[in-house]
């Protein structure tokens, strides 16, 4: 017969976690894949890498193909195909701009040292992953 364990209170609450690249920290530590480590005096620097990248907009391709087909279709009843085939190639001009890249955070405790990265796919993104950081620098602090 096993006896039931004693409940002892709850859990110590540690703060609010943080996730950066594969790297976690709370009020208290940071769980690397390497170990863990006290936040308290930790020093942390990003280098942001991410790269603009501008391509032809998906509906602006999509347009441009239906004006050409329009353009076959319509080339029985009008004299040329000119002014559809123009207007497609108006729909080609549209842009979308995305971002893609490499956020590297260098993160130190005393003697220990570790390099997270995570993979930024816009500028929203970015601005939440600097954010984290900035976070953590602020537990360090404490």
């Amino acid at each position: 017969m096993t006896l039931p364990v004693p409940y002892s209170g709850s859990p110590i609450y540690n703060g609010p976690e943080v996730q950066i690249g594969d790297v976690r920290v709370d009020g208290v530590a940071i769980y690397t894949p390497v170990g863990v480590w006290p936040i308290r005096g930790s020093r942390w620097m990003i280098i942001s890498q991410p790269i603009p990248i501008t391509t032809t907009a998906g509906w602006g391709i999509g347009l441009a193909v239906t004006c050409a087909v329009i353009a076959v279709v319509f080339s029985i009843f009008t004299c040329g195909l000119s002014l559809f085939l123009l207007l497609g190639l108006l729909f080609l001009t549209a842009r979308t701009t995305a971002m893609s890249g490499p956020l590297v955070v260098s993160i130190q405790s005393g003697p220990y040292h570790y390099m997270a990265q995570e993979l930024v796919y816009s500028p929203l993104h970015a601005a939440q992953a600097i954010q984290r950081v900035n976070f953590a620098q602020a537990l360090a602090a404490r």
